[in-house]
């Protein structure tokens, strides 16, 4: 556990606004660079759907947020973000992940994934999903993993024909679960069992908090192995906290992790809310919550 893997899920506020321009954005990725997280994960990134959304929106069109970047092939977002995004990767932050999906009564992203998938006779070649895809990964070339964080869809073909669909398009992979292990060890072993795709799923982000208060890196690792017999799991689990007990929770809930094999890091959700928490300071803030990962789980700071 000497090379731990500390990640942080940022939201809107690495997204250009009135109210955060492009100045203020660098500042904030600047922080980020001398805080000690190695990993920043851009959330969370929305599917454009035609059905159960006023006014309607184009199937595969990609959100941020409530932001459409990427509409029919092209490139739509703030002119300076794919610089500013650019330069996220520096200092301490080794590599830039997109966040697909999220938990809301009104997030539809997978089930529009399967609607997209089964309309095209159980494909996604040629759709505009696909094309959008690679719009992101040639506008955003530092964005190497998508994460997703699945949590209205357990439909296996279509979500493990997307995550064969970003993997041939030159994305990574990370799975974001809270709950529904089998679902998500079945899609695992679907990959695992190809050379093609072996490998390509780096890590799990494991909630644990909210509905995943509870949740234990080696019991979701156990259940990984007993799926796909031989699989190392060693370092494999990233579970992750709130910011809801400030950094002190943080670190009790790591502790509870300490010693177990299977995990690899921790991360934060999130980034705008340890900087409501240090509005003067907010590199101060970063760097308490990164030493409470690392101090919960390793004992040192």
């Amino acid at each position: 556990m000497s090379n731990l893997n500390i990640e942080v899920y940022a939201e809107g506020c690495l997204y250009p606004s009135k109210s955060k321009p492009a100045d203020k954005i660098k500042k904030t990725i600047s922080h980020l660079q001398d805080s000690g997280f190695t990993t920043l994960i851009l959330s969370l990134f929305h599917i454009g759907r035609d059905y159960d959304i006023s006014p309607p929106q184009k199937m595969g069109d990609i959100y941020y947020n409530n932001t459409l970047i990427i509409s029919d092939g092209k490139y739509v977002g703030d002119k300076d973000w794919k610089d500013l995004i650019a330069g996220t990767i520096g200092g301490t932050i080794t590599q830039t992940c997109a966040s697909i999906g999220g938990a809301s009564d009104v997030i539809y992203d997978f089930r529009t994934i399967q609607k997209i998938y089964e309309a095209n006779g159980n494909s996604f070649s040629g759709t505009n999903l696909e094309r959008n895809f690679n719009v992101l990964k040639s506008a955003f070339p530092d964005i190497s993993i998508i994460d997703l964080d699945n949590e209205d869809n357990t439909d296996k073909a279509s979500m493990v024909a997307f995550c064969e669909m970003l993997i041939g398009i030159g994305f990574d992979i990370t799975f974001c679960p809270f709950t529904s292990q089998e679902f998500w060890n079945s899609c695992l072993a679907f990959l695992h069992a190809s050379e093609s795709y072996r490998g390509k799923v780096k890590w799990w982000n494991l909630q644990c908090y909210s509905g995943g208060t509870g949740n234990d890196p080696d019991t979701w690792a156990t259940s990984i192995a007993n799926e796909i017999p031989g699989f190392d799991t060693n370092g494999f689990i990233i579970p992750g906290a709130s910011t809801d007990g400030g950094a002190s929770g943080v670190q009790d809930l790591m502790k509870t992790f300490r010693g177990e094999k299977s995990v690899g890091g921790g991360f934060i959700w999130t980034l705008g809310n340890i900087i409501n928490q240090y509005p003067s300071d907010p590199l101060t803030g970063m760097k308490a919550y990164v030493n409470a990962i690392k101090e919960g789980l390793t004992g040192t700071g």
